[in-house]
């Protein structure tokens, strides 16, 4: 009885341990199912870490394959998603990619980490530099030129608007007065009796005359290349991307920090004429004056901005003698000269004007040739910067660099400073694209870059990226 009893309560012992044991192996399993859980969490978490690591350096790794040409000779950053050779080739970007990922994860046999192994790659919304009418490539360069530039940039900008706003209402004048009064001795030989000096009939349509060399100091020669205006950026249909660029349509200040670009980076005619640039083997030489006036040749670039400078400083020349008695009575005496016995007062007072309207013509002529030699104009004119006299302008005609030396040097503003203010006009699209034709046929004149487009040019894209169980999509761009 007494084992019996014992082994009773052995019994009794038995079933109460084991009841422990039971629960303290269900809290076991529960405890080691939460802790592999968490090991498999936390083996996820680094394995998308190093995926996400190695997608960014792979795409930091892309992005520095920019195309060098365009840093080099414009400071621009962009990745030529033709590689060179004329077509987008989405193909090699997502191969390069991969690429480049490839060598952040795998080891040195080429095997992946489990889950690691990229399962899909697609690269889409890039940022040209041709998007939203220029605005990737027009921002880029404003970043360029404020890290440049200081901010005395407004303060020039603002005296040279005030001075086109000035100059443009007397250019009015000049005009209105021109065609007011030019024919008026060639109608009067025509249908009235008379004498009058021959000299007169000289001062009538004294402007038509007016060659654009007449313009160019020293007998330069006007650079002849012309290009093939069919196939640039500006009139070709382009490839399109994501067009999430901030636009071009900045404010006055941001335009001028794009201009600034523009003398910082591309020669204009002084500067090539004076040597300063040499000629070379570029698209055209006048490339500034290109993006202002869009014309095929450097000749008809040229022209049309000598002829807008002229016409603005006859207009300050011709009201400056106007307002001042001084000249305005030696050509009311030149007048009355070579027509007083006419006798006729509305002739003289016609002569007398063309006489004026001559003047302001040839003194202008003689500031041309000063701007295209390097000198700078006065804003305001007056008696002290007045250079050609009554008396020797027909002759100046004929021999017009008796001028080209600036006997007091005048401060104010030079010939890249008419062209900062002509272009200022232009809308910010019109200026990027035009500077876009000329990046183009600049890089395309180089070895080996015959068929790279600036549609083609990215400042920014975005890869979408798939590996077993994680899925990533990083946006990477030049700042």
């Amino acid at each position: 009885m007494i084992y019996l009893k014992k082994l009773s309560l052995r019994a009794a012992v038995s079933d109460e341990s084991g009841g422990i044991t039971a629960w303290l192996s269900l809290c076991f399993l529960v405890f080691l199912a939460l802790y592999l859980a968490c090991l498999q969490s936390v083996q996820r978490q680094y394995r998308r870490q190093q995926a996400e690591q190695a997608v960014e350096a792979g795409m930091f790794s892309l992005f520095s394959e920019y195309e060098p040409h365009l840093l080099e000779r414009y400071d621009l950053f962009c990745l030529d998603l033709s590689f060179a050779g004329g077509v987008q080739r989405d193909d090699w970007l997502c191969s390069r990619l991969w690429k480049h990922m490839a060598g952040q994860l795998a080891d040195a046999a080429g095997k992946f980490p489990e889950g690691l192994e990229p399962q899909g790659i697609f690269i889409q919304d890039p940022e040209r530099l041709t998007d939203d009418g220029g605005a990737v490539f027009y921002q880029q360069a404003v970043r360029i030129m404020k890290e440049k530039s200081g901010v005395s940039l407004a303060q020039d900008w603002i005296r040279q608007q005030e001075f086109r706003e000035q100059a443009g209402k007397k250019a009015e004048r000049f005009q209105e007065d021109c065609e007011k009064y030019e024919g008026v001795v060639q109608n009067y030989e025509e249908s009235e009796e008379g004498e009058m000096e021959a000299e007169a009939r000289q001062w009538d349509g004294l402007r038509s005359s007016f060659l654009c060399t007449m313009a160019i100091p020293g007998h330069q020669e006007i650079s002849g290349k012309t290009v093939n205006l069919s196939e640039v950026p500006s009139v070709r249909v382009l490839s399109a991307g994501s067009g999430n660029a901030d636009g071009t349509e900045g404010d006055l200040l941001e335009k001028q920090w794009f201009i600034s670009y523009l003398c910082e980076y591309f020669p204009q005619a002084q500067e090539v004429l004076a040597g300063k640039k040499h000629k070379g083997e570029r698209w055209l030489d006048y490339q500034m004056e290109y993006v202002l006036c869009g014309h095929a040749s450097d000749q008809e670039n040229l022209e049309q901005v000598i002829l807008q400078i002229l016409l603005l400083r006859e207009g300050v020349n011709y009201v400056f003698l106007l307002s001042h008695p001084a000249y305005s009575d030696q050509a009311q005496m030149l007048a009355t000269l070579l027509a007083g016995l006419t006798g006729n007062a509305e002739l003289i007072k016609g002569l007398k004007h063309l006489i004026l309207l001559g003047w302001a013509y040839g003194e202008s002529v003689v500031e041309l040739r000063q701007l295209l030699a390097g000198y700078e104009l006065s804003f305001l004119k007056t008696e002290e910067n007045w250079q050609v006299p009554l008396p020797g302008l027909l002759a100046l005609i004929g021999d017009p660099d008796k001028y080209d030396i600036q006997d007091g040097k005048q401060q104010g503003m030079d010939y890249e400073a008419y062209l900062r203010m002509f272009l200022t006009l232009l809308p910010p699209e019109t200026l990027a694209m035009r500077t876009l034709d000329v990046v183009e046929g600049e890089l395309q004149r180089i070895d080996g870059c015959s068929r790279i487009h600036v549609d083609h040019c990215a400042d920014r894209l975005t890869a979408r990226i798939w590996f077993e169980d994680i899925y990533l999509e990083r946006t990477y761009g030049y700042e």
